[in-house]
């Protein structure tokens, strides 16, 4: 028994097509991991960003910390939505 040309070209779309339905949740697994990678580069790199900061920082007076300090904690408080006492 012989294969037709006609034969073949219909198991090969079939191949390809079951072959496609078999890596379509690889494709998302390997998407998926690529976007984890992306996160923590720039996680890292924000790591590195603040490291450099810390370094400037401890150069800077010890009244010129305070109130970068206080500037930060007033910005983030307003982001949270909470009012901080004046004192």
């Amino acid at each position: 028994m012989s294969l037709s040309g006609t034969d073949l070209l219909e198991i090969r779309s079939i191949f390809k097509e079951e072959l496609r339905e078999e890596l379509q949740p690889i494709k998302g697994e390997l998407e998926a991991l690529s976007n984890d990678i992306k996160e923590i580069y720039e996680m890292i790199s924000d790591l590195q960003k603040n490291a450099a900061g810390d370094k400037s920082f401890e150069k800077l007076s010890l009244e010129k910390k305070i109130l970068q300090l206080h500037k930060q904690l007033t910005n983030a408080a307003k982001q949270a939505g909470i009012n901080l006492p004046s004192h």
